[in-house]
């Protein structure tokens, strides 16, 4: 990482440290500029406007998403294996504070800037899309009942991110040790498996 870089990478870790303490209404290029260390004229540099800070932050959110995401279906892995890994995989990203940091600013303008977020949000929905091709997938070869891919794919990440994301995000609780995140996705591979997928699959 060159000095540009460097420089841009703390600009945004100083705008999310502003966006957290103060909101996006409340911070300015000022307060940032001083929390980086560096020149308001830096900031401005790097950045046009505070919106397009705000901006940096959700693509690095994408991104970092981005990095965790293999939904490829396999038809000779038993699904139980395809599930378990992408539940994991899920699980190593909920883990990353960094990534609460980056959440956390982008959910606390739902209210404030809901213009600011409402692209966030549908790239949020768009991402999660990975999942439905899967399970598209999946039915296509025989081994899923015929049911709605984006729907499915709700339920079975509503069942990891209840204990492994949402009251960590919401109300600042612990991430489980590891035998419990363990226990998690097995449970919820076994409840949702046992629902869809066929019986011949297996």
């Amino acid at each position: 990482m060159n000095q540009r870089e460097r420089k841009r990478a703390a600009i945004i870790e100083a705008a999310i440290g502003e966006f957290l303490e103060n909101g996006f209404q409340g911070s300015s290029m000022d307060a940032i500029s001083a929390r980086a260390e560096v020149s308001k004229r830096t900031v401005y540099n790097h950045f046009a406007s505070k919106e397009a800070l705000f901006q940096a932050i959700v693509l690095q959110l994408f991104q970092l998403s981005a990095e965790q995401q293999d939904y490829s279906y396999h038809c000779d892995i038993s699904l139980e294996q395809q599930l378990t890994a992408i539940a994991q995989r899920k699980i190593e990203m909920f883990r990353d504070e960094h990534m609460h940091g980056l959440v956390r600013v982008i959910f606390a303008e739902c209210i404030h800037s809901p213009h600011l977020i409402s692209e966030a949000l549908q790239q949020f929905q768009e991402q999660e899309q990975g999942l439905d091709s899967w399970i598209s997938a999946a039915i296509t070869d025989g081994r899923f009942k015929k049911a709605d891919p984006h729907y499915t794919a709700e339920q079975f990440m509503g069942l990891i991110k209840s204990v492994t994301f949402w009251p960590q995000l919401l109300m600042g609780q612990p991430m489980p040790e590891e035998q419990k995140c363990q226990l998690i996705i097995k449970d919820s591979v076994t409840m949702f498996l046992n629902y869809y997928a066929e019986p011949r699959a297996e």
